[in-house]
This record gives structure tokens, C-alpha cells and sequence, in this order.
């Protein structure tokens, strides 16, 4: 017994003594060892020495960044540029701000330079927060690249979207010009459940939590636009619901890479300018430039964007073409219309104005009060009279127009960095609105919205394995003069009544100037912690501070917020003041031996509006596993997410919705995805998702009572339940030609509460199948590019048995675009390009937005074939 005992003891000692020795053998005199063979021209020796350590666990983490420095030093005086360069990428993934000795060699200097630049255009934090390979994301990913932008001839940011799979477009020109419903989920209200990021900077409109992705964005300094698809960037908050657009702009390395690669010394001063030009069909006009340069650890950029259209004439179609028929509400309008319940008080006051009963009768069975022949000829004739006067001597004849604006600058000075953003656009609503009820005018019925935001940010290294994060903004929102809508309240549409008739009232055009102002300062700090070379932890605390406008602040007069008062009087005043914190961390897990990546997040939300109201707490998590073994990718998401309802949705009131509802719920969503994508070569891949998705607490309207009066208001009464398929794929042949197409599979539907219980239907204007595909080709020397694109967008149901249950009709019909775009590269500096959009000038239509019914037109006609040439600069020094 007592041997064995010894025997035990004598092992242990052993194992512990081999250990030291190990460590002895390893760590400092290791590299010391190591340093010395490759200062002696011992490459081999050198590269033996460290991999025999780096293979074990006998470097610490500093001593590892070190051991790939010096073996990647060792390969490249090897001339094995491929292990030199895998030595570097695994260098930078311990220590992407990693600087080289000013001893080391140039080409191994020049090769950090240039892998960091490689690595980090592959990198994406628009899902965790922080810098993780785009293709190994815990999410599904698209990517489109100022390349694609400028091949494809993109003119604007919305145009790029209608070729990505799980996106449903309704292109109104109205006030939000384009509605993006993704993964099959449409809502009444505007794109307002996918984030919008500028940099990383959210640019939803704060009042109503909206997107607005029209023309006003430039593309002169977009480097790339990233799409996340479902609610996978969970630590994002609360807009990140339907998924997540990041608009990412051009740095110094996107401007000045070649100059830098040059002379790695080289300190002096450069600038550069690029542009892009435009003019095409509709009268459209376009132009956007930016003036960059780089100096000393320093970095500026600004750019300006101006973007002018009369948009597609809709005056030939019966919705706006300006001609006042009573037919168009339906049969017996008139009749209809002016019919009333009898009561003794209504028939008294008609008496009183017609003694002679010209214009009423009442019924045999005296229950209702009739038109006669005379008051429905008399009300179809001032109807027709007063709808041809226009108002104040303005023609309601149709026009539509864009006038956008945009500004932004970037700087960069060491560890800071300091932005601005100011954006304007100035559209029509006329398209979503008809004639029957609204002048479509330009000069009587139009949007404005103003935005601006100003950010710094301070990103810095507190230590090899600590860097750190503070990103603050403050960003304000409202409505310019130009937000006016103009009403016409004429007898077949009910805005004036037979009481008016028997009165001798007329009908009318009457004006409603808009307002809307709201504020926020947001602050957001957050730290990565390196654990060791597998793991990795992030935590963020985000602040903001928000004071909305809670109501439209409207008025018959221009300036209403001077002028103007919040409908029908909220209590309490009209601006709420909205506290959110949210607390954020995720656990990383990277074996790269083993091909295996483990991730757990999770965010914490607290809402309060006037430290009374507000959601309460939320917490959503995240789990993913991505395995890529060879030339595959596996992944598999678990995600929730939430949307805190907008304070649109909480206190704006209407005429037909008078009660407002600061304790609306959020909404919920929970989601499962599973992925793989297969890379057989470079330049290739295709990627097959399949995601589930089940939502609760669907924003939704509710008839009531109060105080004796009928009306609706916003609750959180649904739920939706949707799942697709998307496939994705591209591929590069010889060089000169380069492929791509996707697809989507969606099946939604929806499960709405109603008097008779709940009701499950198709979720409407969402087609079941859709699919994109694109070629493109170079010519003579690079210097002619082709690309030809195709949409195809299937059968929208709609109508009866849908969520859109107003339309009159029964789907939205099917259609197939096909676009072009031709470009010629005179020199290095100056492209000149010619686009064509729907080049066989199909005629075609998308659906109306909001409840695309009764007063919002369910379909809009799509404009016909477009030519747009287009310039494009770069110039530098």
C-alpha cells in the first residue's frame, strides 16, 4: 500500500516537474531562442522552435502575438508568402491593433498594413456589436459593395433592395417613397421594423421609428451597405425586429490604400474627390460629391448629395386624374349618402333651412330622412363646381416631385472621431393618397422631414486584451413648411353632410400644415475583453434621453407650430419625456482547430416615459453555433427580439382613432434559423436559410367606447406566424464575368382578435415566391462594363381573406423587370455610364401602403421605361 502510495506521489512530481520544464521551455526563452535563429538566418530552426510551443499551451497571450510576429518574419524570409500571411491573420485576430517594431522588415511592415485592410473589409459589427468575420456572423447576411453599386447603376440606396431576397417593396413616391416589408412581415404603417444604421448611428425617424430610405443618401462615399435578415443583432435593442440595414461609409483606406502601400513612411498630406453625376427620364437630376484627405494620424471626409425628380405622372389614371365622379364611390352614392335616421330634432332642423321640402322627404315608415331628385342633383353639381375651383386659385391637377437633400462629414483625429449628418427629403403624398378624398397637387399635398445627428466616438486599447468604446450622439428630428395635406370635403365622400345641403353649405378644399419635433441624446459604452485565444467578452451599457412630440401639431395656416394645436388636446401636454437603459454581453467561443464557433447574448432593456408609463423590463437572448468545417458553413440561431411600439403609435390620434394608449406593449418575436453555405472556390458560394418565426402582441386597432362615443385605438392584439426559405448564391467565371441570383419562399400568416373571436389569414401584399438574378461582364481591356438584372415578384393576394381585407381586389399581379446598365471608363478617374430600368417598358403596379384601401389608393402604377445617364469622378493628389 505504502509503494503504491509512493508511486502516486512520484508520478505527480513528475507530471508537475515536466510542466515547469515545459514552461521553461516555452515562453520567454522561446521567443528568446526564437528571435535569435532568425537573427542568424535560422529560418527553419526558428519556425520549429515556436510552433512547438504555439501548438501546446506554453505561450501566454502577449508572448503568442509575438511568436506569430516572429514566424510570420521567419516564412516571408522563406518566401512562403501563404503561412506568412496565415500567421498574420492569426496575429490580428489576437491583436488587430497590432503595430509593427519600426526594425522589422518593410515587406513584413507592408504586409500587416495590408492584411489588417483585407481582414477588416470582412469584418461586420452590425450583429454583435463587434468586429466578427461576415461570413461566420451568427446571422444571415447579404452584402452589397460600392462595386455592385456602381456595375448594377444604382442611382440611389433604395434601388439596390428591390435585387435582395426577403424583401416585399411597395414603391409609393409618397411620404416614405418605398415601403420594405422583410421576411413576409407587412405592416400598416412605414418601413418601422428594421434599423437603420449610418455607420452604426440609427437613422429611423424617432417619432414613428421609420426608415426612410429614399434618394437623399449618397453613394460617392458608401463603401458598402450590409443587410441582416431577422432578429439575430438582438444586442441592438429594440428597433433590430425585422432585421438590420448598415449603411457603411468609405475611411482613409478605402481613399488612400494604394498611396499608403507606396511608402510605408510616407506622413505627407493627400486629398482626394469623388462624385457622382446625373440626369435621366422624369427630370430627374442628381449629383453628389466627396472631398476627403488624410494627414498626420488624421482623417476628414465631407459630403454633400442633391436629388430632384417630378416623379412618375399619374394624372391618366382614374385614382389622381383629377376628374370628380360619384360613380367612383359606387352606385347611388347620393343616395346613399345623404340618407339619414329619422329623429324629430334632425327633421326640425331641416324644416327650419327647407320649409318647402325641396331637398328631404321622410320615409312612409318614418325611420329615415331621404334625399329628393333636387338634393342629389343639387349636391352633385356643387360637388362638381367647387372640386374644379382648386383652392385659392391653385389647380388640384396632379404633380408630384423630390427635392432631397444630404450632408455629412467624418473626422478622425488619433483614438477620435467626430461626425454629422443632416438629411432633408421633400416628397409627394399624393401617390398614397386619391383624388376622391385629397388634392394631388405638389403645391397642396406634400412631406418634409428634416434630420440631424452629431456623434463622437472614442475607440481605444486599454490593454493587449481590454480595448475600450464610448460612442455618444444627439440627433433631432421634425417636419418642414412643407408637410401639408389638403383635404376635399365634398358630399359623395362625406366630408360635408345633407344637414350642410339643407343649410346651403358647399363643399371645400381646407388645408392641414404639419408639425413634429423631437430630440434624443444617446450614449453607449462598451468593452471586449480577450480571454485567451478562444474566447472573448463584450459588454455595452447604452443611455438615451429622448423629449417627442407626442400628436401631429397641425393647423389650416402655415407654421403650425406656432400657430397649430395637438388634435384633439392630449392631456397633460403634447412631449414625453423617454428614458431607456439597456445592458448588453456576449460570450464567444472560437476553436479554429476544431472549425467551431459557440455564442451566447443577451440584452436587458428598461423603458420608462415620464417615470410613469413605458414597457417596464425586457430581456432577449441569443444562442448560435457556426461550424465550417472545409469549404462549408453550418449555422444555427435561436433569437428574440422586441419593438417597443413608437410614440406615433402610442399618443397620435385621428378622426376615426380619438383615444391614445401609453401602455402599449411591445411586440415579441422569437426565431429559429438554420443555414448552410458551400464555397467551392474563390469568389463562389451559395447559402441556403431556412428561419421560423413566430410573433406576438401585432400592433392592431380595437373599436370602443368612451364616453359614449365610437372609436378605435391601438392595442397589442395579434399574432403572426412566418416562415420562408431564402437561397442566395454568386460566382466569378474567368475573371471578366461574374454572376448572381436569389430566391425567396415565404409563408405568412397572421392571427388577429376580433369581436367574433380570432381569425387567422394570409398576411396580404406579400408574395410567395420571388427571385433576382444579374449578370455581369467586362470588355475591351476592363474598359466596357455590362450588367443586365431581372426581378421577378410573384402574386401578391390581397383582399378578402388577407390582412387586407379593404382592397378591392384579389391580388396584386406578378411581374418580371428587367434592367441594364452599360459603363465605359474613358481613364482611371472618369466613368461614364448609361442605365436602363425596366428596358421593356412593362407596365406594372405595387401595392398601396397602410391600409392600401377606401381613402389610400390599394394599387400604384409603376413608371415605365427610365434612361439615366451618369458620370462618375475620382480624383486625388
Amino acid at each position: 500500500m505504502i509503494t503504491k502510495l509512493r508511486l502516486r506521489l512520484l508520478f505527480a512530481l513528475f507530471i508537475l516537474a515536466a510542466g515547469r520544464l515545459t514552461a521553461q521551455e516555452c515562453g520567454l526563452n522561446a521567443l528568446n531562442d526564437a528571435e535569435g535563429q532568425y537573427n542568424i538566418g535560422k529560418f527553419y530552426e526558428s519556425i520549429s522552435r515556436l510552433n512547438s510551443c504555439i501548438t501546446g499551451k506554453g505561450f501566454t497571450y502577449s508572448e503568442k502575438v509575438q511568436a506569430y510576429r516572429l514566424l510570420s518574419m521567419s516564412y516571408l524570409a522563406l518566401d512562403s508568402v501563404e503561412k506568412a500571411d496565415e500567421s498574420i491573420e492569426r496575429l490580428l485576430l489576437l491583436k488587430d491593433n497590432f503595430e509593427a517594431d519600426t526594425r522589422d522588415p518593410d515587406r513584413f511592415r507592408l504586409q500587416v498594413l495590408f492584411l489588417r485592410q483585407q481582414m477588416r473589409a470582412k469584418l461586420t459589427s452590425s450583429v454583435s456589436k463587434k468586429a466578427e468575420s461576415i461570413e461566420l456572423a451568427p446571422a444571415t447576411i447579404q452584402i452589397i459593395t460600392y462595386e455592385d453599386i456602381l456595375n448594377r447603376g444604382y442611382t440611389d440606396v433604395e434601388q439596390l433592395f428591390h435585387d435582395l431576397q426577403g424583401f416585399d417593396i411597395s414603391r409609393n413616391s409618397g411620404l416614405s417613397y418605398s415601403d420594405m416589408y422583410q421576411r413576409g412581415y407587412r405592416t400598416a404603417a412605414n418601413t418601422d421594423r428594421t434599423l437603420l444604421l449610418v455607420d452604426g448611428v440609427e437613422d429611423n425617424e424617432m417619432w414613428s421609428n421609420s426608415a426612410f430610405i429614399s434618394r437623399q443618401y449618397a453613394l460617392s462615399n458608401i463603401k458598402r451597405v450590409e443587410v441582416i435578415y431577422g432578429p439575430a443583432s438582438t444586442i441592438y435593442g429594440a428597433n433590430a425586429f425585422l432585421g438590420v440595414i448598415n449603411i457603411i461609409t468609405k475611411n482613409e483606406e478605402d481613399y488612400f490604400k494604394q498611396e499608403k502601400a507606396w511608402n510605408i513612411n510616407d506622413k505627407t498630406s493627400r486629398f482626394a474627390v469623388t462624385g457622382h453625376g446625373g440626369a435621366g427620364s422624369l427630370n430627374t437630376k442628381f449629383g453628389d460629391v466627396t472631398v476627403s484627405g488624410m494627414g498626420r494620424d488624421a482623417f476628414f471626409a465631407v459630403t454633400g448629395r442633391v436629388y430632384s425628380t417630378d416623379e412618375h405622372d399619374l394624372s391618366s389614371y382614374p385614382d389622381w386624374d383629377n376628374k370628380w365622379s360619384a360613380d367612383e364611390f359606387g352606385p347611388n352614392r347620393y343616395q346613399a349618402i345623404l340618407t339619414q335616421d329619422y329623429t324629430a330634432a334632425r327633421e326640425a332642423t331641416y324644416l327650419a333651412n327647407d320649409p318647402t321640402r325641396k331637398y328631404f322627404t321622410i320615409s312612409p315608415d318614418r325611420t329615415k330622412i331621404l334625399p329628393t331628385a333636387a338634393a342629389i342633383f343639387r349636391a352633385d353639381s356643387l360637388d362638381q363646381a367647387n372640386y374644379k375651383k382648386g383652392y385659392n386659385g391653385i389647380s388640384t391637377q396632379y404633380s408630384d416631385e423630390a427635392k432631397n437633400y444630404y450632408m455629412s462629414a467624418k473626422l478622425r483625429v488619433g483614438d477620435f472621431k467626430f461626425g454629422l449628418e443632416y438629411q432633408k427629403w421633400s416628397e409627394g403624398v399624393a401617390p398614397i393618397y386619391i383624388d376622391k378624398y385629397y388634392a394631388v397637387s405638389k403645391e397642396l399635398t406634400h412631406w418634409e422631414v428634416r434630420q440631424q445627428y452629431f456623434y463622437v466616438r472614442y475607440d481605444k486599447s486599454l490593454s493587449e486584451r481590454i480595448s475600450f468604446s464610448n460612442f455618444s450622439y444627439f440627433r433631432t428630428s421634425d417636419f418642414g413648411k412643407n408637410a401639408v395635406t389638403t383635404r376635399f370635403y365634398g358630399f359623395a365622400n362625406a366630408g360635408v353632410s345633407m344637414q350642410d345641403l339643407v343649410a346651403g353649405r358647399s363643399p371645400y378644399f381646407l388645408p392641414t400644415y404639419f408639425s413634429q419635433q423631437s430630440k434624443q441624446f444617446r450614449s453607449e459604452t462598451k468593452m471586449n475583453y480577450v480571454i485567451n485565444e478562444k474566447m472573448d467578452f463584450n459588454l455595452g451599457v447604452e443611455l438615451r434621453n429622448g423629449l417627442l412630440q407626442g400628436d401631429y401639431v397641425n393647423s389650416t395656416t402655415e407654421d403650425p407650430i406656432t400657430t397649430g394645436t395637438s388634435a384633439n388636446g392630449i392631456k397633460g401636454g403634447n412631449y414625453y419625456s423617454i428614458m431607456d437603459v439597456g445592458v448588453y454581453g456576449q460570450l464567444s467561443y472560437q476553436d479554429r482547430a476544431r472549425r467551431l464557433n459557440i455564442s451566447a447574448a443577451g440584452r436587458m432593456d428598461n423603458n420608462k416615459i415620464n417615470s410613469i408609463y413605458g414597457y417596464g423590463t425586457v430581456f432577449n437572448p441569443r444562442l448560435s453555433v457556426v461550424y465550417y468545417p472545409g469549404k462549408f458553413i453550418f449555422k444555427s440561431i435561436y433569437s428574440e427580439a422586441f419593438l417597443d411600439a413608437s410614440v406615433y403609435n402610442k399618443f397620435a390620434t385621428s378622426s376615426a382613432r380619438l383615444v391614445n394608449n401609453p401602455l402599449l406593449e411591445p411586440e415579441r418575436v422569437k426565431n429559429l434559423e438554420v443555414s448552410a453555405r458551400f464555397s467551392p472556390f474563390s469568389q463562389t458560394f451559395i447559402e441556403l436559410a431556412y428561419f421560423n418565426a413566430s410573433y406576438s402582441n401585432t400592433l392592431g386597432t380595437v373599436n370602443i367606447d368612451t364616453m359614449g362615443i365610437r372609436t378605435t385605438q391601438f392595442r397589442a392584439i395579434g399574432k403572426s406566424h412566418i416562415q420562408g426559405i431564402q437561397l442566395a448564391g454568386e460566382t466569378k467565371l474567368l475573371e471578366k464575368v461574374s454572376l448572381f441570383a436569389n430566391f425567396s419562399l415565404i409563408d405568412p400568416t397572421r392571427t388577429s382578435a376580433g369581436a367574433s373571436g380570432s381569425a387567422k389569414v394570409r398576411i396580404g401584399d406579400i408574395s410567395d415566391f420571388s427571385f433576382n438574378a444579374g449578370v455581369n461582364a467586362k470588355f475591351i481591356k476592363d474598359r466596357v462594363n455590362l450588367n443586365v438584372r431581372a426581378n421577378f415578384v410573384g402574386d401578391k393576394p390581397t383582399g378578402a381573406n388577407t390582412s387586407i381585407s379593404g382592397s378591392p381586389y384579389n391580388e396584386t399581379p406578378r411581374y418580371t423587370l428587367i434592367h441594364s446598365a452599360v459603363s465605359f471608363n474613358l481613364n482611371k478617374m472618369i466613368m461614364l455610364q448609361v442605365i436602363t430600368n425596366n428596358l421593356f417598358d412593362l407596365d406594372y403596379v405595387t401595392p398601396g401602403v397602410r391600409a392600401a384601401s377606401g381613402v389610400q389608393s390599394s394599387r400604384i402604377p409603376q413608371p415605365g421605361r427610365t434612361v439615366t445617364a451618369r458620370i462618375v469622378a475620382n480624383l486625388g493628389k
